[in-house]
């Protein structure tokens, strides 16, 4: 998306609302009984309508200024992955589907998806305990999270593999399950479960493979063509279209023009907007704190929150018990930042663009101080939360010349594997990163280039690195040389890491990276029922609209299940599918009778 696109969507929905928020203010002023004007009044109402301010105020109608009005049965909003995957099968099922996007072209980001029970699996003999799973995602979100919602997606994940994979197939591609898991200490600490379902085109090479995303939207949006379904993109959805029930029957959309455009829906529109994670006013307002501490946002920048926003305007509820809750990667690189990247609660988190893959590996990690401070084998979010504690909130990582043999030794998994396995999902990924097979392609992939564009501090000798790195001297050598002693010894006394990925480091050149966040995307939202349609705060259904993928809530919250990988875009692109099903009144592959007695009929 452009600069100028970008700012002027951001102007309509965020200055727009504040402005209609104040024009509403006025014209209810103007209805009221007079009263004498003064200084001290009219600076008190202005601080009082500037503290009233909010995201979610409902910004003036637009709908005079309609210049043209097209007929659709659906209408779906983002072009993202859940977006994507909606429309295709509403178009499959023979619906009259258009797809709404505002940038140049659909999402092609990401591409992991969690499954319990798919094809695929069995054929491998994959078998896993989808009720012990529910049980630990409603573990992992401390029991705010609807979990009629998890067990739907639980029993219904499986079968969207199998129909993705069908998908993929018509275009000459295929889907592969990852059968290698991380292994824990103490063993059953975390769960790390065979679930990992990724698209790549044949054969599936060593090591760099093209998958995911990347590879998969393109496929299926030829699908979507094929099957009659349309697009328009440069498109921006501002408001929905209510009957006096107060069913959706439509959305307003601003196109490249700067027309205003009303597609009316016979069934239903689905808000696939992407969730609010570019949005720094919106995350501040629904409490998610942790951007302040994540020095980029990196395939979030276009997620304004406008599907949330706009089921709220039209009467849903906010999922205020998972509000705060985001997905991060311990990976932003702030190295070289003379103020940390703006990262703190004074700031608004950084803009930095540097990514250092490597940074979720357990190297020893120390503070502003110089000093250890966890247990640096842990999920990024874990992790993360722990350096947030940390002086500036931030931290370090520190390995040496043998960090080839000591990422081996690590064998982390999912997106955090920087070693080619086989069974594992080798991939190429951002264009840039991929496992490696040696020493050398470490070295050239991982290491020299990111020495050369700042994102790595190289020194020949542990006591440069100290002074390039700027922590206290004193305090920094004596952690490396304990966590030396301790890797000597076998045995972490200090955070107890498992002896497998407690190396030293005592072999020059070394290395150091300064580290933030990265967020990745916002999980919290609208309130919703098993059919994906948002509910009031009484629990009515607000009819003709569905919320999917990061538009809706209680799915996550506090941090993200990071072991079950692919997991977010798995409960992404399954309510897509389902809600997709339900518009066009087909069952769910399997039916959960707890999740559809839970709601008002």
């Amino acid at each position: 998306m452009s600069k100028s696109a970008n700012l002027s969507r951001r102007g309509f929905l965020t200055g727009a609302a504040a402005t209609g928020a104040l024009a509403a203010v006025s014209a209810l002023a103007g209805c009221s009984p007079e009263k004498p004007a003064t200084a001290e009044g009219a600076n008190s109402a202005a601080s009082q309508s500037e503290a009233k301010a909010s995201v979610f105020d409902k910004p003036a109608s637009v709908a005079d200024q309609v210049s043209e009005t097209k007929d659709y049965e659906v209408v779906v909003v983002g072009g993202g992955n859940s977006g994507v995957v909606g429309a295709l099968e509403l178009a499959q099922l023979g619906a009259k589907v258009l797809l709404i996007e505002q940038t140049g072209a659909c999402t092609i980001y990401a591409g992991d998806i969690d499954a319990l029970d798919s094809q695929i699996q069995k054929d491998l003999g994959i078998e896993i305990d989808k009720e012990w799973v529910i049980k630990d995602l409603v573990r992992y979100g401390q029991g705010k999270v609807d979990e009629n919602l998890i067990r739907q997606w639980a029993y219904n994940a499986g079968a969207f593999i199998d129909w993705y994979q069908a998908q993929m197939q018509q275009k000459g591609l295929d889907v592969m399950v990852d059968t290698v898991c991380k292994k824990f200490d103490p063993e059953g600490i975390w769960y790390s479960p065979a679930s990992v379902h990724t698209a790549y085109k044949p054969p599936l090479k060593e090591t760099a493979n093209s998958m995911g995303s990347e590879i998969a939207i393109p496929a299926m949006l030829e699908l979507y063509a094929e099957a009659g379904g349309e697009i328009e993109y440069n498109t921006t959805a501002v408001e929905l279209v209510q009957d006096s029930s107060g069913k959706v029957s439509g959305v307003i959309a601003q196109n490249k023009d700067g027309e205003y455009i009303q597609y009316n829906t016979s069934k239903a529109v689905m808000l696939a907007t992407g969730g609010f994670g570019g949005n720094k006013d919106m995350m501040d307002e629904m409490g998610v704190m942790s951007h302040k501490f994540c020095s980029c946002h990196i395939g979030a920048e276009n997620a304004h929150g406008d599907g949330i926003r706009m089921a709220v305007w039209a009467g849903a509820d906010r999922d205020y018990a998972c509000e705060g809750t985001c997905n991060i990667f311990d990976r932003g690189c702030i190295t070289g930042d003379d103020a940390n990247g703006d990262i703190g609660l004074d700031g608004q988190g950084g803009a930095n663009p540097m990514l250092w893959w490597p940074g979720s590996q357990p190297f020893l990690r120390v503070n502003a101080l110089g000093k250890r401070y966890c247990n640096e084998d842990g999920p990024y979010d874990i992790v993360f939360n722990q350096a947030c504690m940390q002086p500036g909130h931030y931290w370090w990582q520190i390995f040496d010349a043998s960090s080839w043999e000591d990422v081996v030794s690590f064998g982390t998994t999912i997106c955090s594997r920087v070693v080619a396995e086989e069974g594992a999902k080798n991939c190429l990924l951002l264009g840039q990163y991929y496992p490696c097979t040696n020493a050398d392609e470490w070295q050239s992939v991982f290491i020299d280039p990111n020495v050369e564009n700042g994102v790595l501090i190289k020194a020949d000798t542990i006591e440069e690195l100290v002074d390039m790195m700027g922590v206290p001297k004193e305090e920094a050598l004596a952690t490396i040389e304990r966590y030396n002693e301790l890797a000597a010894k076998g045995v972490d006394e200090d955070f107890h890491k498992a002896p497998f990925r407690l190396t030293a480091i005592d072999e020059g050149p070394f290395y150091a990276c300064k580290l933030a966040g990265w967020l990745l995307s916002t999980m919290s939202g609208v309130r919703v029922d098993n059919t994906y349609t948002p509910i009031t705060p009484e629990g009515d259904r607000i009819e003709g609209l569905k919320c999917v993928g990061l538009d809706h809530g209680g799915f996550f919250n506090g941090m993200y299940a990071q072991y079950y990988g692919g997991l977010n875009m798995s409960h992404n692109v399954v309510s897509s599918w389902l809600a997709a099903m339900d518009i066009m009144g087909e069952e769910y592959p399997v039916p959960v009778l707890s999740a559809a007695n839970a709601y008002k009929g």
